[in-house]
């Protein structure tokens, strides 16, 4: 089968390197392959199951330093994917919140998930709030990582969603260029290689931290592993309405950045004491937590999961 006139190398060259014990599977969805893997729990009785999504211009190696460190593992099964549009999953047509809630919600179905935790970074948080407005049957918690909460959002971030109609029309280009078939070759990309660099750069401080900011916030880098029309997707699903928050039902833990770069925290704590069952932390970090933070993240997130299922065992 040829996707998106991507063959079956191709697929395999982008594709994100699998721990051990972790299985790989491809679901077939409109036109495209949808790249995902389970780890199964290391002891039984599964606690549950816990979902990653990773954000804009990324897929899913982001997570593969979190899988390797978390105990979660022990106990939960945990799924991650490359989004349609992203790395293997690669698709030729438009990439929506609506459609990949989609995939997500054929993903609960093919690995037989009725409930599970989904955790999302960035744009993968943005998918995750709308995923549980349309399935909040499907969900056990919800972890947000910085995201991008319209009521929270800063001069900066308003300012870039203000580049919506500019970011359409440049998709538009984009797409065609596609059909004509000029298309670019994309490079693999493995973020936990990525990210060890960037912490050398953060520890050094001054222009080293400016230089690793720079880098982690170009569109040109970012260009090198993900086509022009799927990441000008990624930016403006990024800037969605964000679901109301009565519509957020489930336990969720929402984890923002500490400089204010994209969200501002007080506004942030304003929107999640409107969740019903919303609960934040704050971690030190500009916008990439997995990053420049992970073992913070993964504490904070470890904790707050532990508790609610130490919470339902004793109800």
């Amino acid at each position: 089968m040829n996707i998106c006139g991507c063959g079956i190398d191709e697929r395999q060259r982008l594709a994100y390197r699998l721990l051990p014990g972790e299985e790989d599977a491809w679901l077939e969805r409109k036109a495209a392959q949808i790249h995902w893997s389970r780890l199964s729990a290391r002891h039984k009785p599964v606690q549950a199951s816990i979902v990653l999504l990773h954000g804009a211009a990324s897929n899913a190696s982001r997570w593969e330093e979190f899988i390797e460190t978390t105990p979660l593992k022990e106990h939960f099964d945990i799924i991650r994917l490359d989004l349609r549009g992203h790395a293997s999953s690669l698709d030729s047509q438009k990439a929506t919140i609506k459609e990949w809630c989609a995939d997500l919600e054929s993903i609960f179905e093919a690995a037989g998930l009725e409930r599970a935790i989904v955790i999302g970074h960035s744009l993968g948080a943005q998918i995750a709030m709308h995923f549980a407005a349309r399935f909040p049957h499907r969900l056990t918690g919800l972890v947000l990582l910085d995201p991008l909460v319209d009521e929270a959002l800063t001069k900066k971030a308003q300012a870039m969603k203000k580049r919506l109609p500019l970011l359409r029309l440049l998709e538009s280009a984009a797409r065609f260029c596609n059909a004509l078939g000029i298309r670019r070759r994309l490079q693999h990309q493995d973020l936990k290689a990525m990210d060890a660099r960037a912490r050398r750069m953060i520890n050094q401080g001054g222009r080293e931290l400016e230089a690793f900011v720079r880098q982690y916030s170009s569109p040109w880098e970012d260009l090198r592993y993900i086509h022009a029309a799927a990441y000008l997707r990624d930016m403006i699903e990024a800037g969605r309405a964000t679901p109301a928050a009565a519509t957020i039902a489930c336990p969720t833990l929402v984890i923002g950045a500490s400089s204010g770069t994209y969200t501002n925290a007080k506004a942030m704590r304003r929107w999640v004491e409107k969740l019903p069952q919303g609960q934040v932390a704050n971690v030190q970090c500009v916008h990439w937590p997995l990053t420049e933070c992970p073992a913070d993240v993964s504490r904070v997130i470890e904790k707050w999961i532990a508790a609610r299922f130490d919470q339902a065992r004793c109800a």
